[in-house]
């Protein structure tokens, strides 16, 4: 297949590229450089060069800052204007579309975690500007896959604008600081990027049913704290560390506090612990 790879420099992205290209398909990798996708004749120009699928990586992923309503338009259109239009220009060349959303369309309520056919219900701006996209990706029509993902982790992407993940952060203050308070709040699935772009090729080459699928790897919900003693576990890091409540740290956006995601449609990615040990195989933390 030829493949074209939107926000192909950031954290996802990159894996996106490498596992598809791996896989023997001829891929085309854009980022900001390349390709305004807030241009929409632009866009439309470079997916009816022949794509046999388009996959979008694109996303203002800054939840806080969301919030702000000087920074609610560009929000507005990156998470669900864009997803759209990107979306309808796939129907009308007949090209396959995939697109990311989040465990934040949901409000966390639910302790025993969302399956892909719950009902969404967003608590920040950032959820809602992810629903928004969700909802114009299906009304879109053609073959097209919303996959959700829940607090992903990986390679720091190369673009300006990639963040590092809490796997990351978490290992590198570790080894600066001699605590750590870590908040034990906000229950989710952390999913491996790599696993997600595997999981993707899949969904394409399979083709499976459009639709909206869960890609987390399997494993029972965790909080922050949770998931660092898993990851801290198995890197030895002996660092002392203390649980606390969200109000140590507070923020502008509201965070859904029980929003583990159930795959109920896709075959089962592999547990959370395999995933961990596979990133620090290919990423050795820094000593």
């Amino acid at each position: 297949m030829k493949i074209l790879i939107l926000g192909s420099q950031g954290n996802l992205g990159q894996d996106l590229v490498s596992v598809f290209s791996a896989a023997g398909h001829e891929v085309v990798g854009c980022d900001r450089d390349e390709l305004d996708v807030t241009d929409e004749p632009a866009m439309r120009a470079m997916i009816g060069r022949g794509f046999s699928a388009v996959i979008n990586a694109v996303a203002y992923n800054n939840v806080d800052a969301a919030e702000d309503p000087a920074n609610r338009p560009i929000a507005w259109k990156l998470n669900a204007e864009v997803p759209g239009e990107v979306a309808r220009a796939c129907r009308d060349s007949g090209a396959a579309f995939v697109h990311y959303s989040t465990d934040y369309v949901f409000a966390g309520d639910q302790p025993e975690g969302y399956s892909e056919d719950d009902t969404p219900a967003p608590i920040s701006v950032y959820g809602e500007s992810k629903l928004a996209g969700e909802q114009a990706v299906a009304a879109a029509g053609g073959r097209w896959y919303v996959c959700r993902l829940s607090k992903i982790f990986g390679r720091p992407g190369s673009s300006t604008l990639a963040k590092p993940s809490f796997v990351s952060v978490m290992v590198g203050l570790a080894q600066r600081k001699p605590e750590l308070t870590i908040v034990d709040e906000e229950v989710g699935s952390p999913t491996y990027t790599r696993d997600v772009a595997e999981a993707t090729v899949r969904l394409l080459t399979e083709q499976f049913p459009p639709g909206i699928y869960h890609l987390v790897n399997e494993g029972s919900g965790v909080t922050w704290y949770g998931f660092a003693e898993e990851f801290f576990k198995l890197l030895g890091i002996q660092t002392p560390r203390k649980p606390v409540t969200s109000a140590a740290f507070p923020k502008p956006a509201r965070r859904p506090a029980f929003a583990p995601l159930k795959n109920t449609k896709f075959p089962p990615l592999r547990s959370r612990l395999d995933a961990l040990r596979a990133f620090f195989h290919d990423c050795p933390p820094a000593a």
